[in-house]
């Protein structure tokens, strides 16, 4: 097929080459799109799993807060030691005072919820039974510092153990969080871990 122009017969095909060439079609090769959709993958997953990391350190906030009244002695002799635990917690510290009954609710729905919802990530799953099991066991030392029970502890004795306990569960507590940071599971505190395992399962990756 042929155009006229004027005088001149120019056939099609050499406008559609001329077109071409002046108007190339662009198109990105199939790997370079494959490359993109491959790091929007990798960004996502990154985004999930930090998530997923700073998610499991929030259970821990409970445990930390009621141990706040086992460092009441330490606060006094380092009050630099009551600025850098009870500043960041203090607003949980005000809702508990608010609503007395938040810690119990707040321990029964993690449980129920998060601990015994098998789609919930094991990951999760494994640092809420942790940190519940640390407010469990702050049962016992509270109940031999209350009141020094009836005078019959030496308040030197009724200290100590304040002191021991406020320092185990920060260890611990600072231990597990900065283990999820960096994407390991906390599971090396002695008892405690193997009773989580108990409870959940075995496994230590951050999905079931």
């Amino acid at each position: 097929m042929t155009l006229v122009t004027g005088f001149c017969r120019v056939p099609s095909s050499s406008l559609q080459l001329g077109f071409r060439e002046r108007h190339p079609l662009r198109l990105a090769p199939v790997s370079a799109r494959r490359d993109r959709v491959a790091k929007q993958d990798i960004s996502m997953n990154i985004v999930k799993e930090g998530a997923l990391r700073v998610v499991s350190c929030l259970p821990y906030i409970l445990p930390m807060m009621d141990s706040l009244s086992y460092g009441r002695f330490l606060f006094q002799k380092i009050p630099l030691l009551a600025f850098i635990f009870m500043k960041p917690l203090q607003p949980f510290v005000e809702l508990a005072q608010a609503f007395p009954m938040i810690s119990f609710v707040a321990f029964l729905g993690l449980f129920l919820f998060v601990v015994r919802n098998r789609k919930v990530p094991r990951f999760i799953r494994f640092n809420t039974m942790q940190a519940l099991l640390l407010e469990i066991l702050l049962i016992f030392p509270q109940i031999l510092t209350s009141g020094n029970m009836g005078g019959l502890i030496p308040f030197v004795f009724t200290e100590f153990v304040s002191n021991m306990t406020f320092y185990a569960i920060a260890a611990i507590v600072g231990y597990s969080c900065i283990s999820n940071l960096r994407g390991e599971l906390p599971c090396k505190i002695p008892v405690i871990s193997t009773a989580v395992f108990q409870q959940i399962g075995g496994g230590a990756g951050f999905d079931d």
